[in-house]
Order: structure tokens, then C-alpha cells, then sequence
């Protein structure tokens, strides 16, 4: 019973040496990637825009613009021949 004791120790033992080890990398993989050096950006002066004034719109009451006139067409029929047809009761044979 005490062997297998301290082979269970030894493995724990040996599992939280290996977790201390990987947290001390990427511990230590993100203060190198902090470090190192940024390259400088070159600053570049671009213009302001400027929004220039948008026309205004304004709505009227009447369906139609001013100074329209609404041209007004009565409608004229035109003239259609119309075929018709006939229907004539079969005589009955006899």
C-alpha cells in the first residue's frame, strides 16, 4: 500500500510540475509578444470633408407642380367591328 502511495505522489508530482511549466510559457510568450518593437506608422494629413448645403425641399398641397398645366383629353371610342357568331340547330336526320 505504500508503494503504490508514492507512485501516486510522484505522478502528481510530475502532472503539476508539467502544468506549472506550460503556464510559465504562454506566461512568458505573451510578455516577448508585448515587447517587441511596433513599427511606427507614418502619419499622412488627409483633408477634412466638408459637407457644402443640401437644397431644401419644400412639399406643395396640389398633386401637381407649379406653373404645370394639366391637359385634359376626353376620350373618343373607336369605332370596332364586332364578329358574331350564329349558331343554326342541326336538322334532324330522319
Amino acid at each position: 500500500m505504500s508503494r503504490n502511495v508514492t507512485i501516486v505522489v510522484i505522478i502528481l508530482i510530475i502532472v503539476l510540475l508539467a502544468a506549472y511549466l506550460v503556464w510559465l510559457r504562454g506566461r512568458y510568450q505573451a510578455t516577448t509578444t508585448d515587447t517587441l518593437p511596433t513599427p511606427l506608422a507614418s502619419q499622412v494629413a488627409e483633408p477634412t470633408p466638408t459637407l457644402a448645403p443640401s437644397p431644401t425641399v419644400v412639399a406643395s398641397a396640389s398633386a401637381t407642380p407649379k406653373g404645370t398645366t394639366v391637359a385634359t383629353k376626353s376620350a373618343t371610342p373607336k369605332a370596332t367591328t364586332k364578329a358574331t357568331a350564329t349558331a343554326t340547330p342541326k336538322a334532324s336526320a330522319q
